[in-house]
């Protein structure tokens, strides 16, 4: 059966190549972060310009509102990330902005968040329910290896280099 791609709704084209989406230019995510919106997903965007390690935990614990008791780890933060679903949004969209600046900060655990993100979303669709990770970098050759078990991918209207010139 083939697939006509001007019918995929915006969440499934994403899901398609895995969970994490990188985004170059704003004006695409925001084009693209308006489709969510207006599809009824709960969207929480964070800017990770000043992230480092000794504030990353505190920063998303901030961002999405976990408990006072969130541990500050990355075991802790996949437990919290567990119970985020809203039953009165169809999923969630977690944006990092400027991620490139946390990953020259600090690129292991830049990469091990994604990863719990991508590990997680799985565990979400197989419930029903949609987790999906927008990385915006002004990096355009920002890659990461295989998280959670995927490699991130260029949204489409960005995929090729040349689109993510300035």
């Amino acid at each position: 059966m083939e697939i006509n791609e001007e019918k995929i709704e915006k969440d499934i084209e994403i899901l398609k190549d895995g969970p994490i989406c990188k985004y170059f230019k704003n004006g695409i995510l925001d084009e693209d972060l308006n489709w969510f919106n207006n599809n009824n997903f709960e969207i929480i965007e964070m800017n990770c310009r000043n992230w480092n390690r000794k504030n990353a935990h505190q920063n998303l614990k901030i961002a999405l509102n976990f408990p006072d008791y969130y541990g500050e780890n990355l075991d802790a933060f996949a437990d919290c990330l567990t119970d985020m679903y809203d039953e009165k949004y169809k999923g969630l969209v977690l944006v990092f902005r400027r991620y490139d600046n946390f990953v020259e900060e600090d690129g292991r655990l830049a990469e091990a968040i994604l990863d719990i993100i991508a590990k997680e979303s799985r565990v979400w669709l197989l419930t029903g329910r949609k987790l999906i990770g927008f990385i915006q970098s002004d990096n355009p050759d920002l890659n990461f290896p295989e998280l959670g078990g995927t490699s991130p991918s260029w949204n489409s209207a960005e995929w090729f280099d040349a689109d993510r010139k300035k």
